[in-house]
């Protein structure tokens, strides 16, 4: 998959992309940005986690969750 700001759409520093009336016309972390794949958790739940993959940018911040990698000790194997 390759990279595109459409990726970015949710992220709290979207607002950088040019949807902002501040004349900024992209993020400043994009240009080094990866697509990666983690899992989507949320802050409520309690470990261990389901694995269920998505890919995201590797910059991608979200309000009220977190990103993890499937490495993480606590993804339920």
């Amino acid at each position: 998959m390759a990279k595109n700001k459409s990726m970015c759409f949710g992220c709290r520093d979207n607002f950088y992309n040019g949807n902002n009336s501040i004349g900024v016309k992209e993020c400043w972390l994009y240009k080094t940005a990866k697509v990666v794949t983690r899992t989507r958790v949320g802050t409520w739940e309690p470990p261990p986690y389901k694995w269920i993959p998505i890919k995201i940018l590797s910059c991608y911040h979200a309000e009220g969750c977190s990103f993890i990698e499937k490495i993480d000790c606590r993804i339920k194997r």
